[in-house]
């Protein structure tokens, strides 16, 4: 990226991912000539006129949710190309995403640009319009750029279902001229390509004069809550295929998640739950359509931040912020009271024998710091058994609780023992993990949830 931008200039999370998106573009010649020009055109006029371009940039960033409506959309039409079997339907199929990319990016970049050049555009302009207005930039290699995707007589053809494939001659038709089904998705993909690189070269004109940027006062939209609660899920090293929302409920497409990654899954929900508190419901679907969605809702995070909170800063939060949140997602999938409470109790166990058998050689040759470790451990997985308890009512509760006290019991019986002492100890943790194992974990297959 050497020629967009110089070692100096520091890589925000939105500057990583708008460079991350440039590097994977399939059209990377004229992607990056629309970065460059995008930024020097937004760049010339943040130090020229600061506070107008401001203004203009940031109604062009309150159509975010238009954006990724028009993005979800031409994804599924360009699916719809590559999925059917006859070519009347791929005809069809790539008209209807040359359409979309031209009415929504192409038009949308192109208003932008002519405002940030002191032009106005009339609200609802034609396309021919505001191609004719672009062509009349002669200065701006930018505006003859976003001239180049417009060819209104495929556009006439399109708007006016003045097109057909021709399965004689085995050609599509617009307008009773012919033209190829590659040639019109790459004239879409180029003119995407196009408006998705002045995207990027904004992120890299505001990165450069970050002094002259202020934020504005208004709250985020929801796709900017969306943008923080995948990174968020990044950060938590948990991949997201896809975010949607309703009201109140968020729903994240995930891999198929293994014990491996469960634990990873849990930790991008807290961290999701702090970069939008709004969110009332979290819910994960996995790839296979078989397995039920881990629902885990705001009583969950609550009592798994309540865990978590204080140890940030120090330590890795989980398995023991988990243990409630691990609860509260049993109990929304309709597992018994006694089943969830012996599958907190394994896990919680599992962790704590875990831990004791890592930290055995270190110990055994009476390693303070080893005993002290151990010890913070068993603290930690009590507390996090507490916060799972306080989600439980009757038997369930007062397992988890004795379970909890007694570990807490044990940390403060060995305080004063050698380390070598504690090799054999924490037998309650022994009891548990044989009397409650192995864990029902119903969103992974019988032979993933067996190696807990």
């Amino acid at each position: 990226m050497k020629h967009l931008i110089d070692d100096s200039l520091p890589l925000t999370v939105m500057l990583l991912h708008h460079l991350a998106v440039l590097a994977l573009s399939d059209r990377p010649l004229v992607t990056h000539r629309a970065a460059l020009l995008g930024r020097d055109l937004v760049a010339f006029h943040l130090k020229s006129n600061p506070e107008l371009t401001r203004s203009r940039m940031a109604r062009h960033v309150a159509r975010e949710p238009e954006m990724v409506s028009a993005h979800r959309g031409q994804i599924t039409y360009l699916d719809a190309y590559h999925q059917e079997e006859y070519q009347e339907e791929k005809a069809r199929a790539v008209m209807d995403l040359h359409r979309a990319v031209l009415e929504a990016d192409v038009r949308r970049t192109a208003v932008v640009v002519l405002e940030l050049l002191g032009m106005t555009v009339p609200q609802g302009a034609p396309l021919a319009a505001v191609r004719d207005l672009l062509a009349a930039q002669d200065s701006q290699p930018l505006c003859k750029l976003l001239a180049s995707t417009i060819r209104s007589e495929w556009r006439n053809a399109n708007a006016h279902e003045d097109f057909r494939w021709d399965p004689v001659n085995s050609t599509l038709l617009l307008g009773g001229r012919p033209a190829g089904l590659d040639e019109v998705l790459d004239a879409a993909l180029r003119a995407r390509a196009i408006c998705r690189g002045f995207e990027h070269g904004v992120a890299v004109a505001y990165a450069q004069n970050a002094s002259l940027v202020i934020r504005g006062a208004e709250g985020p939209n929801y796709v900017a809550q969306d943008l923080s609660v995948l990174q968020a899920t990044g950060e938590a090293g948990f991949p997201v295929l896809d975010i949607r929302r309703h009201g109140s409920l968020v729903r994240l497409d995930v891999p198929d998640v293994s014990v491996e990654s469960l634990r990873r899954a849990f930790r991008a929900i807290l961290r999701a739950a702090i970069a939008d508190p709004s969110v009332e419901c979290w819910e994960l679907r996995q790839a296979s359509p078989d397995r039920p969605l881990l629902h885990v809702d705001r009583t969950g995070t609550r009592a798994g931040l309540r865990v978590a909170e204080p140890l940030w800063a120090t330590t890795d939060p989980l398995p023991f912020a988990a243990l409630p949140l691990l609860a509260n997602a049993l109990t929304n999938v309709g597992e018994p009271a006694a089943t969830t409470a012996s599958t907190v109790l394994c896990v919680a166990a599992a962790h704590m024998l875990g831990e004791r058998d890592r930290l055995s050689p270190a110990l055994a040759h009476g390693d303070p710091a080893a005993k002290d470790e151990l010890i913070s451990t068993a603290k930690l997985i009590s507390d996090g058994a507490k916060g799972a308890a306080a989600l439980m009512e009757g038997a369930a509760h007062r397992k988890l609780m004795a379970f909890a006290e007694v570990l807490a019991g044990e940390c403060h019986r060995l305080k004063s023992a050698p380390p070598a002492a504690l090799v054999h100890e924490f037998v309650p943790a022994n009891r548990a993990l044989r009397r409650h194992g192995p864990a029902h974990l119903p969103w992974i297959t019988g032979l993933d949830a067996s190696a807990v």
